[in-house]
């Protein structure tokens, strides 16, 4: 058994190397370096289905934002919660940061006084924090705090960049009042630089904040090629002497179908569990179903066994599709039906977390690669699908 495992499969674990998003890292050096000399700035947004490395993305772009010397504040929105909270810890955090001067350390202390602080209950009468109340009434001070805290740190030849992850989920209220922020920079010379990560519902999300995001760019990271599968699995275990084999990297490349998470997993699962310089075509078999029944059991399985039978027949109906998102009309269309008659199905896979909708219109699987799931249990899922009682779903087309 190996240790000093150099693969990170946790969710937002940082892979030991990031690799087919160079195009992204790229176009965010180029904004940084716009914005640090005053130049013109538009935020990025990385989107994607859970698993993908868009946090990863968003914290390799924050830390080459401060290594080029700007002051960096990190959030992360959580559903149901203003960001106040958060925003306050990523300004303690950039507080923290040794090259802050007296001028940005009181301009960082002038928006944490700006944050409004409401009591929340924890549970087990573990008592309260405070964290946020008082909706609107923050706002206009928070954005003149934020442009304070931006004046200072230009005056020390730096710049602030936002980074923003989980953007979905962020309040409306809070969101806008900081795009409105970003935005109004974006025409001066002193532009503050946003960056966000967050699925693929963000830029309908931000558009509801405020309609002008939608210029923002919103690059969407998908499943790796080959060639980048291959240098994710092979690349770490070699810097530590260890080899894969050709077939065990082209078996591994089908296997994972180029998925960040399940790259980690499968390989960190082959680093722990075998031995010698050389890791085979054998060794990845002997590991790969045991790892395959573990990933379908964390991902799918639980989702799919809580689906009455008309809702594996409209999952059956969107796989037969092929993968990504497709239109809603179309599902219906493999039943011979109008959207709007299976709406309420929909809605309760959507609520379910198989389902996801992108954008009006369209419906995708929430997990990536659900379609190989449904293709190994597809008779225990067509067999449930027959049994359905509504007359007016049948089972769908392949």
């Amino acid at each position: 058994m190996r240790r000093n495992n150099p693969y990170r499969p946790q969710p937002g674990g940082e892979p030991p190397l990031l690799v087919g998003r160079d195009a992204e890292v790229q176009t965010v050096e180029t904004t940084l370096a716009s914005a640090r000399e005053g130049g013109p700035m538009r935020p990025s947004v990385f989107i994607g289905l859970r698993g993908m490395g868009k946090t990863s993305l968003l914290r390799r772009c924050a830390a080459i934002a401060r290594e080029d010397g700007a002051v960096v504040v990190s959030i992360e929105a959580t559903a149901g919660i203003p960001m106040a909270g958060a925003l306050a810890e990523g300004i303690a955090d950039a507080k923290r940061q040794v090259s802050l001067g007296a001028r940005i350390r009181g301009a960082v202390d002038g928006i944490r006084r700006a944050l409004p602080s409401a009591a929340i209950d924890l549970p087990h009468d573990m008592g309260k924090i405070e964290l946020d109340l008082r909706g609107g009434e923050y706002q206009l001070p928070l954005r003149r705090a934020l442009e304070d805290l931006n004046d200072a740190v230009r005056r020390r030849d730096s710049y602030l960049v936002l980074a923003i992850d989980e953007i979905q989920e962020a309040d409306l209220t809070d969101l806008s009042d900081i795009v409105m922020f970003v935005h109004a920079t974006a025409g001066t010379t002193k532009p503050a630089v946003l960056l966000g990560a967050g699925l693929t519902n963000s830029a309908e999300h931000l558009h509801d904040a405020k309609t002008y995001t939608e210029r923002w760019r919103y690059p969407r990271l998908e499943c790796l090629n080959e060639q980048d599968t291959r240098d994710a699995i092979a690349v770490p275990a070699r810097e530590k002497g260890v080899e894969f084999s050709d077939g065990a990297l082209a078996l591994l490349v089908a296997e994972t179908g180029g998925y960040p998470f399940f790259i980690q997993e499968y390989a960190s699962v082959l680093w722990t569990f075998t031995d010698g310089p050389i890791i085979e075509v054998g060794d990845v078999r002997d590991r790969m179903i045991g790892v395959r029944k573990d990933l379908d059991e964390q991902f799918y399985a639980l989702r799919f066994g809580r689906l009455t039978n008309r809702e594996c027949a409209y999952a059956l109906a969107v796989a037969s599709l092929g993968g990504g998102p497709q239109p809603v009309h179309k599902v219906a269309e493999v039943f011979d039906m109008k959207s709007s008659d299976l709406s309420s199905v929909r809605n309760q896979l959507i609520k379910k977390e198989v389902l996801f909708a992108e954008a009006p219109g369209t419906i995708e699987f929430r997990m990536p690669l659900t379609e190989r799931y449904i293709g190994r249990n597809r008779a225990t899922l067509e067999a449930r699908a027959n049994g359905s009682t509504l007359a007016n779903i049948t089972r769908p087309r392949r």
